[in-house]
Order: structure tokens, then sequence, then C-alpha cells
């Protein structure tokens, strides 16, 4: 009985401890450690995505003329619509590279949690906004405070998206089975911020400038990029110890 008895109190001894010297788990802690489905998070981002790109049209109006109106002025009053179609030109191709940049990260990701959820939802939310900045833009292409507000939609809109890179990244939410991969896509994430903060801050000097600035940070990034990744395949390969 000695030995039986021994080990059950050594057991007992053991257990107690373990519940001393455990800390105590929130409910914020327990939480956070779910593991969240993907495909939702996915298709919520596409349907707002969907949604959001389809309403940027409506900005575009047919002109209120009779059905007889000459064609010369028809044409007149398209051509006072160029900065409406511009800027829902460029907001629909800005979308559809958010959403392929929120595409491509998302293969990476391997499981999704609460915090990142959270990102995704304020992401969501400056993408809903796009509309709105867009027809400001259209009404009022030429006003440096509607271009900077249009440009800090967009930038608030890809830091977010690239945050949620980082958070993902930070709390082993990625998939590194192609660590060259995951590097040349967060270039492509960081390439966006820059692009259009260079915007902001162009806009001020002149009404155009900001376009401009974020083609040329864009391209330069680009022309580095692809430099970036041929020197990465010509270098030889460190030996290992």
């Amino acid at each position: 009985m000695k030995p039986v008895f021994s080990i059950v109190r050594a057991a007992s001894c053991g257990y107690n401890r373990a519940i001393v010297n455990s800390e105590p788990v929130s409910v914020r802690s327990i939480l956070h450690r779910i593991q969240f489905s993907k495909g939702r998070v996915e298709a919520l981002t596409d349907g707002i995505f969907a949604i959001a790109m389809t309403l940027l049209v409506l900005e575009l109006k047919i002109p209120a003329m009779p059905k007889n109106t000459p064609t010369e002025e028809i044409l007149g009053h398209l051509r006072e619509e160029i900065p409406a179609f511009f800027s829902f030109f460029f907001s629909f191709m800005y979308c559809g590279l958010l959403w392929v940049l929120h595409h491509m990260a998302m293969h990476f990701v391997r499981h999704v949690r609460v915090a990142l959820v959270w990102l995704n939802l304020i992401f969501l939310l400056t993408i809903s906004l796009l509309p709105f900045s867009c027809a400001l833009l259209g009404h009022f292409i030429r006003n440096v405070a509607v271009q900077e507000i249009y440009f800090g939609n967009m930038f608030l809109a890809s830091t977010l998206l690239l945050i949620q890179w980082i958070i993902a990244r930070s709390r082993g939410m990625l998939n590194q089975d192609d660590p060259r991969a995951a590097q040349v896509m967060e270039q492509q994430l960081m390439i966006f911020p820059i692009a259009l903060a260079a915007a902001m801050v162009a806009t001020p000097y002149r009404p155009t400038a900001g376009f401009y600035a974020m083609s040329l940070v864009m391209l330069a990034f680009r022309i580095w990029q692809r430099r970036f990744v041929r020197l990465k395949a010509t270098a030889p390969a460190t030996p290992s110890a």
C-alpha cells in the first residue's frame, strides 16, 4: 500500500502545482486562439469588391437631352463627362488590383484568427467607401482637397491590406513553403502605400501631380523588383554547414 499511496500523493501534488502555476486564461486569449474559416473571409471580401466595383459605374450619367439632339451636342456633353470616365476607370482598375493582391495574399494564409478578421473588415470598409471618393473625384477632379481624400481612401485600403499580411506573418499564420514567393508577395503589398503616399505629397503642387507621382513610383518599383528577382535567381546558393 505504501508505494501506491506515494504514487497517488505525488500525482496529487503535481496536479495542485499545475493549477497554482498555470496562468489564468482570459476570454480574449481564448477567442484569439479560434481558427476561422478562410473561405468565409474570402467570400465576404469577394462580395464587397463586386458590389463596390459595380457601384462605381453609377456615376456615369446619360445626358438629359431630347432624342433628336444633334450629334455635336451629344459629343460635347460626353466630353464634359471625361473626368467622371477617368475617375471610374482609375478606381475600377485600382479595386481590381487590390482584389488580386488580396486573393494572392490569402493563398499564403494557412488559417485566419479574429485579429485578421477584424482587420479585413476595416479593409472592406475602405473599399466600400471608394465609390463615394470616386464620385467626388469625378465631379471635382482638379480640386486638391478632393484628390487628397481620394488618394487617402486608397492609401488606407492598401495599408490595411499590408497590415493584414504583417500580422499574419508575425503570428505564424502564413505558409512558408516558398519563402521567395512570400518575399515577393510582401514587396507587392508594400508598393501601393508608398506610391499613394507619394501621390498625396505631390498633389498640392499641381492638380495632376499625384497621378504622375503614383505612376512613376510604381514603375520604378517594377523595374527594381525585376532586377531583384533576377539577381536572387542567379545568386550562388550558400553552402550548408
